[in-house]
């Protein structure tokens, strides 16, 4: 089971549309569901306490039936947060969001979704741009077909402390069994080796985010 979560926010890119074509199941958290109903991408139910969602967008929901789960404004969760948990972490999740705008917002999202991978969710997220893998060790992730290889850049980002024995395939600059220090700029804007679309990252301790953007979208 894949699902896509849309969040309510700016910035998020038309081309997630096709991300929501090979998931079975799409969530949004309240707003989110004007940047569906914009792209056309079917929603299968709701969540939020409904303050920022448009009124043609609650129109359009109300036509085609789709379920909505309303909870009040004073709560203590994000909506955002509020649709992620109510996913079973055998699901595949892909949280679409704004990773720029208000960083208060951004920070809350990539922390969440750190939190919840160390908790046992298979989760990552991406405005259609940049995508934002969480890990924490002892992991390892391989990616395969990354789009426009030759202009990707790829950040290993510490916000929770060191991390221990990091090792890398296919970067440029190489990784071997590394300590990062949280703090340091030392792993930030990798790139690919020449003539590969692939890369891998290994960690042995610790938590750190893999971001991949492509430096002339």
């Amino acid at each position: 089971m894949r699902t896509l979560v849309i969040a309510g926010g700016p910035n998020i890119n038309p081309c997630v549309a096709s991300i929501a074509a090979s998931c079975d199941k799409v969530l949004c958290a309240d707003s989110g569901a004007d940047f569906a109903v914009i792209n056309g991408i079917h929603i299968d139910r709701v969540i939020g306490d409904m303050d920022s969602i448009s009124r043609d967008a609650t129109d359009f929901l109300d036509m085609k039936n789709v379920p909505i789960e309303v909870y009040p404004p004073e709560k203590d969760m994000t909506d955002t947060e509020l649709v992620l948990r109510s996913i079973e972490k055998e699901s595949e999740v892909v949280l679409a969001c704004s990773l720029t705008g208000r960083i208060d917002h951004v920070m809350a999202n990539l922390n969440l979704i750190l939190k919840l991978h160390e908790e046992g969710y298979d989760i990552t997220a991406t405005d259609g741009i940049t995508d934002v893998i969480p890990m924490c060790g002892k992991e390892t992730i391989s990616l395969k077909g990354v789009d426009n290889p030759k202009t990707a850049v790829i950040s290993l980002v510490l916000n929770r402390g060191d991390v221990n024995g990091v090792t890398t395939e296919g970067l440029y600059y190489k990784l071997d069994r590394a300590d990062l220090k949280f703090g340091s700029s030392f792993s930030i804007s990798n790139k690919l080796m020449p003539d590969t679309d692939s890369f891998s990252v290994t960690v042995e301790k610790g938590s750190m985010l893999v971001v991949i953007t492509d430096s002339e979208a």
